[in-house]
């Protein structure tokens, strides 16, 4: 055999080895978060922050398009939206029966006492939670979320 012929041949050649592609995670898909609770969360932190810090007048704002030196950042937005969802679950919660203001009260820690022995708190909480749940739906800051 000459020196030619064994360059060529396919036992010396090195073969080049094969890879495989990386496996895919299957898609798992988040479950949407309960809007009820993100509501409730967001008017729960409404209630405990002090809505009155900004008093003065914006002047400047809106005047500029978007990336203006007067335009909101992403976090200022976020936080209007938030305070929109928590006013106006403040609102569908002001316009329930009392019974049920106080167990939503109850429920999110904000009134301590359950002023009202004729009635079992778990109940009423889940009536409350469940008209509360349907005034959102309806309300058009929230109805979003659901």
């Amino acid at each position: 055999m000459t020196a030619a012929t064994n360059l060529f041949s396919p036992l010396q050649m090195a073969l080049p080895t094969l890879r495989r592609a990386p496996k895919v995670a299957p898609f798992v898909a988040h479950p949407r978060p309960d809007a009820l609770a993100l509501c409730l969360e967001l008017w729960k932190a409404w209630m405990g922050s002090d809505s009155d810090k900004d008093l003065g007048a914006k002047t400047m704002r809106g005047l500029v398009g978007d990336g203006g030196p007067y335009a909101p950042s992403m976090h200022e937005a976020q936080q209007a939206s938030d305070i929109k969802i928590a006013e106006a679950t403040d609102a569908m919660i002001d316009s329930m029966k009392r019974i049920h203001v106080w167990a939503i009260y109850k429920s999110c820690s904000i009134a301590t006492p359950w002023r009202f022995p004729n009635a079992a708190f778990e109940q009423v909480a889940e009536d409350a939670r469940a008209d509360l749940a349907l005034k959102l739906r309806k309300n058009i800051c929230t109805a979003v979320l659901f």
